[in-house]
C-alpha cells in the first residue's frame, strides 16, 4: 500500500512538471523583451522622421498607426549586426498640434523616446508599453526639453527590472535553482550574493568598462542554470553526504562564491536590455540604482511563490519529489538553452 502511494505520488509529480514544461516551451527559447527605441526628428515644416531601433526577435513587417491628418511618404527596413532599423518618412504639416499620437507596434514592454524637435530641443523619455506596443505622442511637449523628474524615472526603471526578471525564464530558472539549494538564512546570502555579483557586472557594462558580445553571454546564462541544477538536485538527494562543521562551511563559502560569479554573467544580460532602451548619460544612475532594486523585487517575489507552492505541496506529501522533478526539468531546459544558443553564435 505504501509503495503504492509513493508511486502515485510520483506519477503526479512528473504529470505536473510536464504540463509545466508545455506550457513553457514556447517562451523559453529566448529571454526576449519587447523594448524599442525610437528617434522622432522634426524639421520644423511638419515633417518628421521617425525611427525604431528593434531587437533581432522583432518583427519588422508590423504596420504603424498615423494620425489621419497625417501623410506616410516612405519606409525603410535596415538590417544592423545586433537588430532591426526600421525608418519612416511622413508629413504631417495639415495635422492639429493636439492630436500628434502615433501609435508604433512595438515596445510592448517599454520604449526609450529621443524626440529632437524643430527648435534643436532634445527630449528623452521612456514610453510605457501595451498589448499593442507604444505610443509616441507629439503633442505632449516639455517646453524646457526637460529630462523627466526623478521619482518618475526611478518608478519606470523599477517597473521595467521588475517585470525584466518576472518574465526572463532563464534567470528566473536560476534563482528557481537557487531556492532549491539552500534555504531560510543560506537562502538570503544566496539571492545577496547573486545580486551584489549582476548589480557590478550591469554598472560596468552599462557604463562601457566591459564589452562583450551578447551571444556568449546568453550561452553562460544558460550553462550557469545547468551547473545550479546540477548543484540542486545533488542536495535534494543528499548526495553530498554528512560533512564535518569545517566541511559545512567551505561549502557554504563557495556557494556563496560562485553564485556572485554567475550574478555577475547575469548582470551582462540585463545590461542588453538597459542598453536597448538607451538610457539617457543624465538619468544613468538613478536608472541602474532602481533596475537593480526591481530585479530584487522580482528575484523575491519568484522565490516567496516557490517557497509557498513547496508548503502546498508539503501537505499532500509530494513536495521532495516534486521539488526534484521540477529541479531536473529546469537542468534540461538549461542545457537546451546552452545548446541552441551556443548554435547561434
Amino acid at each position: 500500500m505504501g509503495r503504492g502511494m509513493t508511486f502515485s505520488a510520483r506519477l503526479i509529480a512528473w504529470l505536473a512538471t510536464c504540463a509545466a514544461g508545455a506550457a513553457l516551451s514556447g517562451p523559453a527559447c529566448a529571454d526576449y523583451l519587447d523594448i524599442a527605441r525610437f528617434e522622432v526628428t522634426e524639421d520644423g515644416n511638419g515633417r518628421y522622421r521617425v525611427a525604431a531601433t528593434l531587437s533581432v526577435a522583432a518583427n519588422t513587417e508590423l504596420k504603424a498607426t498615423w494620425p489621419a491628418s497625417c501623410t506616410p511618404l516612405s519606409r525603410e527596413v535596415r538590417r544592423l549586426h545586433d537588430g532591426s532599423l526600421v525608418e519612416f518618412h511622413v508629413d504631417c504639416s495639415r495635422a492639429s498640434p493636439t492630436d500628434m499620437k502615433i501609435g508604433m507596434p512595438w515596445g510592448r514592454d517599454g520604449a526609450m523616446l529621443e524626440w529632437v524637435r524643430g527648435d534643436g530641443v532634445v527630449e528623452s523619455r521612456i514610453l510605457p508599453g501595451g498589448s499593442t506596443g507604444s505610443v509616441i505622442d507629439l503633442s505632449e511637449r516639455d517646453a524646457e526639453g526637460a529630462p523627466a523628474g526623478f521619482w518618475t524615472t526611478a518608478w519606470q526603471y523599477l517597473a521595467l527590472g521588475t517585470e525584466h526578471v518576472l518574465i526572463g525564464w532563464d534567470h528566473l530558472a536560476f534563482v528557481f535553482c537557487l531556492g532549491m539549494l539552500a534555504s531560510g538564512t543560506r537562502l538570503a546570502w544566496l539571492i545577496s550574493a547573486f545580486t551584489i555579483g549582476h548589480s557590478i557586472s550591469l554598472a560596468l557594462a552599462h557604463y562601457g568598462v566591459l564589452r562583450i558580445p551578447i551571444g556568449p553571454v546568453e550561452a553562460l546564462i544558460a550553462l550557469s542554470v545547468v551547473l545550479m541544477a546540477r548543484e540542486a538536485l545533488l542536495r535534494l538527494r543528499g548526495a553530498t553526504g554528512a560533512p564535518d562543521a569545517e566541511g559545512r562551511s567551505s561549502e557554504r563559502y563557495r556557494q556563496v562564491f560562485v553564485t556572485a560569479a554567475f550574478g555577475l554573467v547575469h548582470g551582462l544580460g540585463f545590461a542588453s536590455v538597459l542598453g536597448g532602451l538607451g538610457v539617457s548619460p543624465t538619468r544613468t544612475a538613478t536608472a541602474l540604482a532602481f533596475f537593480n532594486v526591481g530585479v530584487e523585487i522580482g528575484q523575491l517575489l519568484f522565490v516567496a511563490s516557490v517557497l509557498l507552492a513547496i508548503l502546498g505541496l508539503r501537505k499532500v506529501r509530494i513536495d521532495r519529489v516534486a521539488s526534484r522533478a521540477a529541479t531536473a526539468f529546469v537542468g534540461g531546459l538549461g542545457l537546451y538553452w546552452t545548446v541552441e544558443r551556443v548554435i547561434g553564435f
